[in-house]
C-alpha cells in the first residue's frame, strides 16, 4: 500500500508541473496494454502506473482552468449563482466564491467557480452564504503574479477550484432562507455570532480554528505567527477532530453507554465536524483514518497504524487532482507521517487522565525538528525559534484556546436547534474563556516574535537539513549522531555554495512581479538595495509582506543596506512597514531624506550611484526620489512615477546614454515624453505595471513611442518578475519567471 501512495503521489506531483498536457486520446491506446500488463508479476506495477497516469491526465484535462473564461474579460454579465463560502471582511472590500449556475449570455461560465469583490456600502442586499442570487458580475483576469522560488501567486486559488475573479456589481437574493441541510447556513450563523461576541481579530481567529473560515486578520497578528512558525495553529487539523471524537466518547462513557455506542457516535461527531468545517485536506486526512480506527474497533480487527496512513493519502490523491500542489497536503502527511515514525522507534508514555490527547513534549520536540525543513523549502524561511515557540503555544491552544471554543460553537448549534437561554449563555461563557486564552496567547507569540531568530533557505540548506534531520534522527533511535553531524557541520560550511553574489563593479537587477506597483533589488558584489516596496491595496493585500520579503528571503537576503522609496504613492510605498518589521534596513530613503534631497552621489563595490529629485515638483510624482546606476560599460535609470514637467527639468542632471530605463509611472500617458526618450535613448524600457490593471498601463502610444526610437520593451505584466545583470559589456535579459514557471494550468 505504501509503494502504490507514494507512486501515485509521484504521479500527481509531477503531473502539475507539466508546462502543457500530453494529448489525452492517444494515450488512452494504451490502457489494453496497461490491463494485459497487470495479469504478469514482473509488469504489475507499471501497469498500475500507467492506468494512475490515465486518470490523473483524464481529471486534469476535464477540470475547469481559467485560460477558458479570458473571452468574458471586463464584461457586465447577468447570471444566477449560488455563494459557496463564508463571507471574508476586508478593511474596504470583502470577498466570497460563488458557483455560476447559469449564465444567458456567457455560457462558458456556468459550472465555473468564481471569486468576487464587493464593496458592502454599494449593495442594498446582504450576501447569504448558501443561497442562490440573480446577479451582475464583471469577470477580471486570474493572472497571477509570477516570481522566481514562489511560482503562480494564484496557485492555491487554481488547485483549490477557483476558476476565476470578478466584481460584484448587483445582488438580488433569490433564496432568502437557505437549506439547513447545507452546512454553509449553519457555518454563517455560527460567523454571525462570533462576530457580535466578540472583537473583530478575535473573531477572525476562533472562526478559523473552529469552523475554517477564512482570516482577514491585521498584518502585525499574522507577522508574529511566521516569526515564530505557528501558522498552523489557525488551521483546523487532526488535533479538532481527536478533541470532538475523543470528548463526545469520553463523556458518553461517563453517563453509562455501551462501549460500541459511544464508538459510533464519536464516530458520528467527527462526521458532523467534518462536514461543517471548511474540509481541508488535513481535516479529510483526520477523517478518514478516525473512521479507519472506529471501523476496526467495532469489527475488533487490528489494523496497523501505518496502513491506514497509507490508505488516508490514497483516497486524498484520488478526491483531488490537485491536493498535492497545496502546503496543507505536505504539513499533514508530513506530521502524521513523523509521529508514525516515533511511535515504531520507541514507546512515548502518554499523560494519564484527561490529558491523554496530548503528544508529549519530547514528541513535539521531535516533531518540530524533522518539518522544519519541510517549512523552510515551502516557504523559503524557516523562524529557528520556531521549536520553541510551539513548545509553549501548542499546549496553550490545545488546552486554554481551543476546547472552550469547539465547546462553545457546539452549545451554540444546540441553542439553534433548542432555543434556550441557559444554553446560549454558557456558549457565551465559554467562548469568554477562550477569548481570554487567545490574548495570552498573543503575549506568548509577541514575546518569542521579538527574538526574531530565523532562517533563509538560500543560507547553507544543505547544512540546516543535516543538522536538523540528524538531532531528529539522534533523539529518535538513540544513535549517537550528533558528533557525526557537528563534523559534517564543520565540513559542509566550509564547501557547501554560498548565494551567488554579482562580480565587482557589476550588478544584477530583479524587478520583483508585484502587480500594479514597483519593487526593484539591485545586488552589487557585497550591498543589496531595494527601490521601492511594492503596493498596498484598499482590499488589504500587502506586495511587501507577500511577496518582496519572501522574494528577499528565498535569495538568503535579511537585510537591506537602503531602501529607497522613490515617493510617498501607495502603489510604491505600500510595503514598506512590513519590510522594515521584517528585514534589517541600515537606511531609509525618500523624497524628503536629506540624501535625495542634495542630491547625493555615493560609490558601492564599483558601482555609482546618484540620487536625483525636484524638490519644487507640484505633486509627488514629480517629486519621486530617482537614481542612476553607472559603472564600467553601463547605465540604468529608476525612474519613480516623474511626469512630463519632471523629465524636461532633469534631463540635463542624467549622465550619457541609458542602456536600462525603468519607464516612468508605469507607461503613463502623462510620461515618457519625446524629449527624455530622444535624450536618454534606452536599449531596454522596463514596466513595472498590473496586467489589465485599472489605469490601462502602459498607454499603446508610450509603447510605440520606445519602440520607435529602438528600445526592446518588456513589461512584468506579461512576463512576471525580470531579472538583468549589467557588466561592462553592457545590460543583458537573464531571465523571467513567468516563462520559467509555464504550467499548464496557468495563464
Amino acid at each position: 500500500m505504501a509503494l502504490a501512495a507514494l507512486t501515485l503521489l509521484f504521479i500527481q506531483r509531477g503531473s502539475l508541473l507539466l508546462p502543457a498536457l500530453p494529448n489525452i486520446d492517444l494515450l488512452w491506446l494504451t490502457l489494453p496494454v496497461a490491463i494485459a500488463a497487470l495479469w504478469y508479476p514482473s509488469s504489475r506495477i507499471l501497469g498500475w502506473i500507467v492506468i494512475a497516469l490515465l486518470i490523473q491526465f483524464e481529471q486534469l484535462s476535464v477540470a475547469t482552468y481559467p485560460k477558458q473564461l479570458s473571452v468574458h474579460l471586463g464584461q457586465a454579465l447577468r447570471v444566477t449563482a449560488e455563494v459557496t463560502s463564508l463571507t471574508s471582511h476586508g478593511q474596504y472590500t470583502n470577498r466570497f466564491t460563488a458557483d455560476i449556475l447559469q449564465a444567458p449570455t456567457a455560457s462558458r461560465l456556468e459550472g465555473h467557480r468564481i471569486q468576487l469583490f464587493y464593496d458592502p456600502t454599494a449593495l442594498t442586499n446582504d450576501v447569504v452564504p448558501g443561497s442562490r442570487a440573480n446577479a451582475v458580475i464583471q469577470l477580471t483576469a486570474l493572472r497571477g503574479l509570477v516570481n522566481p522560488h514562489s511560482g503562480h501567486s494564484h496557485q492555491r486559488m487554481v488547485f483549490r477550484g477557483v476558476s476565476g475573479r470578478g466584481t460584484l456589481i448587483h445582488y438580488q437574493t433569490l433564496s432568502a432562507q437557505p437549506s439547513l441541510l447545507n452546512a454553509l447556513t449553519h457555518r454563517h450563523a455560527i460567523q454571525r455570532w462570533l462576530d457580535d461576541s466578540l472583537s473583530p481579530s478575535s473573531s477572525q481567529v476562533i472562526q478559523a480554528i473552529t469552523i475554517g473560515g477564512t482570516t482577514t486578520m491585521d498584518r502585525k497578528q499574522r507577522e508574529r505567527l511566521q516569526a515564530t512558525g505557528t501558522q498552523h495553529l489557525l488551521v483546523i487539523s487532526g488535533l479538532h477532530l481527536s478533541l470532538v471524537g475523543w470528548g463526545i466518547f469520553r463523556f458518553l462513557r461517563w453517563v453509562g453507554l455501551p462501549v460500541t455506542h459511544c464508538y459510533l457516535l464519536a464516530a458520528a461527531a467527527i462526521a458532523g465536524y467534518f462536514w461543517i468545517s471548511a474540509q481541508a485536506v488535513s481535516v479529510l486526512r483526520a477523517s478518514l483514518m478516525c473512521f479507519l480506527v472506529v471501523g476496526a474497533g467495532l469489527a475488533r480487527s487490528r489494523i496497523a497504524f501505518s496502513d491506514i496512513y497509507w490508505f488516508a493519502m490514497i483516497v486524498t490523491l484520488l478526491h483531488s487532482p490537485w491536493v498535492s500542489g497545496l502546503p496543507g497536503f505536505w504539513y499533514s502527511f508530513s506530521c502524521v507521517g513523523v509521529l508514525l515514525l516515533i511511535s515504531n522507534t520507541q514507546r512515548i508514555q502518554a499523560q494519564s487522565g484527561w490529558l491523554r490527547f496530548l503528544v508529549s513534549f519530547k514528541t513535539q520536540a521531535l516533531l518540530a525538528l524533522a518539518v522544519m525543513p519541510l517549512g523552510s523549502i515551502l516557504t523559503g524561511f524557516t523562524p529557528l525559534i520556531g521549536p520553541i515557540a510551539n513548545q509553549i503555544a501548542i499546549p496553550l491552544m490545545s488546552i486554554l484556546v481551543l476546547p472552550p471554543a469547539l465547546a462553545s460553537v457546539f452549545l451554540f448549534l444546540i441553542s439553534e436547534a433548542l432555543p434556550a437561554n441557559g444554553i446560549l449563555s454558557l456558549a457565551c461563557g465559554l467562548l469568554r474563556i477562550s477569548d481570554l486564552g487567545l490574548q495570552f496567547l498573543w503575549i506568548v507569540l509577541d514575546f518569542f516574535a521579538d527574538l526574531g531568530i530565523s532562517l533563509t533557505l538560500a543560507r547553507l540548506p544543505m547544512l540546516y537539513l543535516v543538522i536538523a534531520f540528524a538531532a531528529f534522527l539522534t533523539v529518535i533511535t538513540g544513535l549517537r549522531l550528533l558528533p557525526v553531524a557537528a563534523v559534517m557541520a564543520i565540513w559542509l560550511a566550509l564547501i557547501a555554495p554560498k548565494p551567488s553574489r554579482p562580480e565587482f563593479a557589476t550588478v544584477t537587477l530583479q524587478v520583483i512581479d508585484v502587480g500594479q506597483g514597483n519593487s526593484l533589488l539591485l545586488q552589487t558584489a557585497h550591498h543589496n538595495l531595494l527601490y521601492d516596496a511594492g503596493p498596498l491595496s484598499r482590499s488589504g493585500f500587502d506586495a511587501g509582506a507577500a511577496i518582496v520579503v519572501p522574494a528577499l528571503r528565498a535569495k538568503g537576503i535579511d537585510q537591506l543596506h537602503r531602501l529607497i522609496i522613490s515617493h510617498g504613492d501607495a502603489d510604491h510605498a505600500g510595503g514598506q512597514g512590513s519590510l522594515q518589521r521584517a528585514l534589517k534596513i541600515d537606511d531609509v530613503i525618500d523624497p524628503s531624506h536629506a540624501d535625495c534631497r542634495t542630491q547625493r552621489a555615493f560609490k558601492i563595490d564599483g558601482v555609482n550611484f546618484q540620487l536625483l529629485n525636484w524638490q519644487a515638483g507640484a505633486n509627488r510624482n514629480n517629486r519621486s526620489c530617482l537614481l542612476q546606476v553607472t559603472g564600467p560599460g553601463f547605465s540604468l535609470v529608476l525612474s519613480g512615477d516623474i511626469e512630463v514637467e519632471a523629465e524636461l527639468v532633469l534631463l540635463h542632471q542624467l549622465q550619457g546614454d541609458v542602456d536600462w530605463l525603468m519607464v516612468p509611472h508605469h507607461g503613463s500617458r502623462t510620461s515618457s515624453s519625446p524629449a527624455l526618450l530622444n535624450r536618454l535613448r534606452p536599449q531596454w524600457a522596463v514596466i513595472a505595471a498590473g496586467f489589465n490593471n485599472a489605469f490601462h498601463h502602459p498607454h499603446p502610444e508610450i509603447v510605440v513611442r520606445y519602440r520607435n526610437r529602438g528600445a526592446r520593451v518588456i513589461s512584468t505584466a506579461e512576463q512576471g518578475a525580470l531579472t538583468f545583470k549589467a557588466d561592462q559589456k553592457g545590460v543583458h535579459w537573464v531571465s523571467s519567471a513567468r516563462s520559467a514557471h509555464q504550467r499548464f494550468w496557468s495563464d
